[in-house]
C-alpha cells in the first residue's frame, strides 16, 4: 500500500508541520511505509507541483487548515475538487480546525458572513471527496456531524501524539543556563492577543516567582505581523509602567522547536501556562507533557477534555483565578500527582503509540 503523507514544509509553517513531521518519523519507527509529501504554506502553486503525483498512491493523507494555502482559503476547494474527480486510492483529511456555525469571529458582518460562508462549502467539499476524517478532539465531533451532516463513521478522533525522546536538562541547572533563579512560570510560542499572555503579566505580582515570556518576533504561522509586534510591544510596555520587571522576563527573539535552547526553556519550568482565550489544540500542551511539565489553563473546550481524564493540568474558570490556582499547582502534594499524570499521558499518548493507530485506520481502507 503507497500512502502519501500531506503537509506544508517546516521551513514555511511551524505548527501543522511540526505535527506532521513527528508523525511521520513515528510510521517510520512503526515501519509504517509513508511518503511525505510537502508544500510552501501560503503557496497554491507549490502545491499544484505534488497535486498530480498525488494520483498514484492509494492512500492520500492531507493535513487540513482552512488558511494554509493563503487566498483565504479558496485554493482547497480547487485541490479537492481535482483529488475528487481524479483519486485512484482513498482520500483520509485530517481538519485541525473545526469552527462550529455558532462561533463568533471578530470584524465586520460582511467579513464575517463570507468567512462562514467559505467555511460551510469547503466543509461541505470535504464531506463529499473524503473517505475518512481525523479530528484531534472529541468536541469536533458533534460540529461535524449536527452542524455540517458529516456521517458519524466517517469520523474518528485521533489525539496529538507526544515526542517521547526529548533531551531534557536537570531543571536547576536549566535555570543557571538561563540566569533564573526560584520558580519558574513559563509562557511561550506565537504570542498573539488569543493566547493571553497579558492576563497572566497583569497578575504577576500576585503569582510571584518568574513570569517567562519566550516569542519568535517575527512567528512564521501569524501572517498578520504588524498584529503580532503590537501586542508584544503592548505586554513589554505593560511590565515597564507598571514597574512588574522584578516579576515578568521577557525573551523575544528566533526561535522554535528545532532549536534547543526551545527545550532549555522547557526544563527550566516549574509551570507552563497556558490562558488561551479561544483555540481548538496546542502543540505547546504536547511539548509541557513531552518534557513532564504541569500545566495552568483556560476554561476551554481543548483543556476541559483533557481535564476530565488526566490530572496534568489545573484549568483557572475565570481570569482572576490565575494567581490562586498556581500556588495550588505548586504544594508539593499537588505538584508530584500532576507530574504523574504527565508521565501518564506520554504513554498514553505518545507518537508511536498515535502511530499504530493511524496505521490500524488505514489498513481498514484496503
Amino acid at each position: 500500500m503507497r500512502i502519501a503523507l500531506v503537509f506544508p514544509s517546516r521551513e514555511s509553517e511551524k505548527a501543522i508541520s511540526g505535527y506532521s513531521v513527528n508523525l511521520f518519523n513515528a510510521f517510520k519507527k512503526n515501519k509504517v511505509d509513508v511518503t511525505a509529501e510537502t508544500y510552501t504554506a501560503g503557496s497554491p502553486l507549490s502545491f499544484l507541483k505534488i497535486l498530480f503525483k498525488l494520483k498514484k498512491y492509494d492512500v492520500i493523507h492531507i493535513q487540513h487548515e482552512y488558511s494554509l494555502l493563503g487566498w483565504y482559503g479558496i485554493p482547497f476547494f480547487f485541490v479537492f475538487l481535482f483529488l475528487g474527480v481524479l483519486k485512484k486510492g482513498k482520500l483520509v483529511i485530517t481538519m485541525h480546525t473545526v469552527p462550529s456555525r455558532k462561533q463568533k469571529f471578530r470584524g465586520n458582518f460582511i467579513k464575517n458572513f463570507f468567512r462562514k460562508l467559505l467555511y460551510f462549502f469547503q466543509n461541505q467539499l470535504i464531506k463529499g471527496v473524503s473517505d475518512y476524517i481525523i479530528v484531534h478532539a472529541n468536541f469536533f465531533v458533534p460540529i461535524l456531524v449536527n452542524e455540517y451532516n458529516f456521517p458519524r463513521e466517517k469520523i474518528t478522533v485521533l489525539p496529538q501524539g507526544i515526542i517521547e525522546d526529548i533531551k531534557i536538562i536537570p531543571k536547576d541547572k536549566a535555570k543557571k543556563n538561563l540566569g533564573i533563579s526560584g520558580k519558574v512560570y513559563l509562557i511561550i510560542g506565537n504570542l498573539v492577543p488569543d493566547h493571553g499572555a497579558d492576563i497572566i503579566i497583569k497578575q504577576a505580582d500576585k503569582i510571584g516567582g518568574t513570569i517567562l515570556v519566550v516569542a519568535n518576533p517575527k512567528a512564521v504561522n501569524d501572517r498578520k505581523q504588524k498584529r503580532l509586534t503590537n501586542y508584544i510591544n503592548y505586554c513589554i510596555d505593560y511590565v515597564k509602567k507598571n514597574d512588574l520587571k522584578e516579576y515578568v522576563r521577557f525573551d523575544i527573539k528566533p526561535i522554535n522547536d528545532e532549536n534547543p535552547e526551545w527545550w532549555t526553556y522547557f526544563s527550566a519550568a516549574d509551570l507552563v501556562l497556558q490562558p488561551y482565550l479561544g483555540g481548538i489544540g496546542s502543540g505547546i500542551f504536547t511539548h509541557a507533557i513531552a518534557t513532564k511539565k504541569p500545566i495552568i489553563a483556560s476554561n476551554i473546550k481543548f483543556f476541559r477534555e483533557i481535564s476530565k481524564d488526566f490530572d496534568c493540568l489545573k484549568i483557572a474558570n475565570k481570569e482572576e483565578d490565575y494567581a490562586k490556582i498556581i500556588k495550588e499547582a505548586i504544594k508539593p502534594k499537588n505538584y508530584k500527582k500532576m507530574i504523574k499524570e504527565c508521565k501518564r499521558y506520554l504513554k498514553e499518548n505518545s507518537w508511536v503509540a498515535v502511530a499504530e493507530k493511524y496505521k490500524k485506520l488505514y489498513d481498514s481502507l484496503k
